[in-house]
């Protein structure tokens, strides 16, 4: 009889391109006529987004636009100006492999930037960009599961193992109209404008999954008139639907959405009379999904035949354990204050979280890197500002994973879900953030399973004399595995001879070794 062997796919997810580039940001800049003239740069912004991005082969060719803003006062004035602009580059990553329905993972920090006035309408500006990439591909190791013929004899171990994963990717842009209050004074310039998920949803419905949830929208502008107040901040709620085809999902399925903001656009809009009190509000989100079907697997670890001379290749096998949601928040503090002169006004406390990473730490699940604060303000001296600065996190966030390993597969980002100051009594803004963390992460196991097997049919198995039953005497705790192919017996006749109802030795005792048929 020959052997057949029946294998089986174990399907994980490993990283085929994990690399940092960097890109230098370069601009001459020259004030349009309409603008007043540089006294004082009072900072310049530089904010990197990845705006596209496709996979051909063991390529990766993505999009980083790149939006410089500078903020000056012209000469006598404390209203600060803005001029903004976009610079486009398009780089290219190597994968290790090519694969089919990569996830793409790619993030951009703004490593350092330095403007100067060449002249009162000229500006240069220098910098650098750190691109982080990260692309995951599905892998398959083929293992066996089970053998017939030849008298072969398997040990087998259960497993959780994902059969089926269903991932995808989408940009969608989320846009509205939104309209100032009646008391708010009219828009001037646009000095900030971003937008963050501070609350996330998802719903299944045949084969699709909606990813739900809220937008909070934060703008900071100066006033087209004269007041008081210089610089104005709204914050605005805009709603998402967005529906992605997730092709075989069904409800044996586990599925997980996590929604991030690539970008955001505001633009001042007016109805004709040149007064604009309207804002077009443009959103650029990512929505990473993910299902996976886990199923119980059974795969060969061990193997001998009781009549031949046998022998097997064996691998370590990376197990996914089942994915576990990611959904917690911490908050942190910071202080911001003027080194030329004391703050006697804020107009706007943000805070930016791109510098954070969930990271696996000694089993737990680790929220590190920098929070940066900003504060536009005016000081005691009549001086409009901008003050950042920038507080080192190590915040353990919780999970239901229990004990995580270095390289557990995690996948989340943070959203700033509120962000307040208050004045201290020494003129120094204290700003408090709540940050959450969403997402999900995928843990694993590595296990040694058989990927082949082969008998030699002109090596018979050299028997121990000529026997119907070996008397043996077991130790306690002693596998009934070991014991059997040490004979080259059948594991199932010794617990049926002995009536045994497992595979472990429980009371030290003489057993009964039938002889292989």
């Amino acid at each position: 009889m020959d052997l057949k062997v029946n294998k089986e796919a174990v399907r994980y997810c490993e990283k085929i391109c994990s690399c940092t580039q960097e890109q230098s940001i370069e601009l001459d800049y020259v004030l349009p006529d309409y603008y007043p003239e540089i006294f004082r740069i009072v900072k310049c912004i530089a904010e990197p987004q990845i705006t596209a991005c496709a996979v051909n082969g063991s390529k990766a060719v993505y999009e980083l636009t790149v939006c410089l803003k500078v903020i000056y006062c012209s000469e006598g004035s404390n209203v600060p100006q803005a001029v903004e602009q976009k610079l486009v580059y398009s780089r290219t990553a190597e994968l290790d492999r090519p694969a089919d329905a990569p996830s793409v993972y790619i993030t951009a920090v703004s490593d350092h930037i330095n403007c100067r006035a060449v002249n009162r309408r000229r500006i240069d500006v220098r910098g650098a960009v750190t691109v982080n990439v990260c692309i995951m591909g599905e892998n398959v190791t083929e293992t066996v599961c089970e053998a017939f013929g030849e008298n072969i004899q398997l040990r087998k171990k259960s497993c959780l193992c994902p059969s089926q994963v269903i991932r995808t990717q989408k940009r969608a842009v989320v846009s509205d109209d939104l309209s100032l209050s009646e008391t708010a004074p009219p828009i001037g310039t646009i000095l900030r404008a971003s937008a963050d998920v501070i609350s996330a949803d998802k719903k299944l419905i045949a084969g699709k999954a909606a990813a739900k949830g809220e937008l909070k929208i934060s703008v900071v502008y100066t006033s087209a008139e004269e007041s008081d107040e210089p610089v104005s901040s709204v914050q605005f709620s805009l709603p998402f639907s967005q529906l992605v085809e997730l092709e075989g999902l069904d409800d044996d399925f586990r599925c997980f959405i996590n929604t991030s903001v690539i970008s955001c656009t505001v633009s001042p809009r007016s109805e004709g009379d040149g007064v604009s009190r309207q804002l077009e509000c443009e959103v650029l989100l990512l929505i990473d999904c993910y299902g996976v079907k886990m199923t119980e697997t059974q795969l060969a670890c061990d193997e001998y035949s009781t009549t031949l001379q046998s022998s097997h290749t064996s691998a370590p096998v990376r197990i996914e354990k089942t994915p576990v949601p990611i959904d917690s928040g911490f908050s942190i503090r910071g202080i911001c204050e003027s080194k030329d002169s004391p703050l006697a006004a804020v107009y706007d406390a943000s805070c930016s979280s791109e510098g954070m990473r969930l990271t696996s730490s000694d089993g737990r699940l680790i929220a590190a890197g920098n929070i940066t604060f900003t504060v536009m303000g005016l000081t005691e001296s009549g001086d409009f500002v901008i003050c950042e600065t920038d507080v080192p996190v190590e915040e353990e966030i919780s999970s239901e994973a229990g004990e995580i390993s270095p390289d557990a597969d995690i996948r989340a980002s943070f959203s700033v879900t509120s962000c307040t100051y208050t004045i201290t009594a020494d003129n120094t803004a204290e700003v408090k953030a709540d940050i959450t963390a969403r997402g999900w992460l995928t843990d694993h196991i590595t296990t040694e399973a058989i990927t082949d097997i082969t008998v030699d049919e002109t090596a018979p198995r050299e028997a121990e004399g000529d026997y119907a039953l070996r008397l043996y005497f077991a130790e306690n705790g002693e596998e009934l595995w070991d014991i059997a192919k040490r004979y080259g017996a059948s594991m199932i006749r010794i617990m049926e001879e002995n009536e045994l109802d497992g595979d472990i030795v429980k009371e030290a005792g003489m057993l009964l070794i039938p002889a292989a048929q």
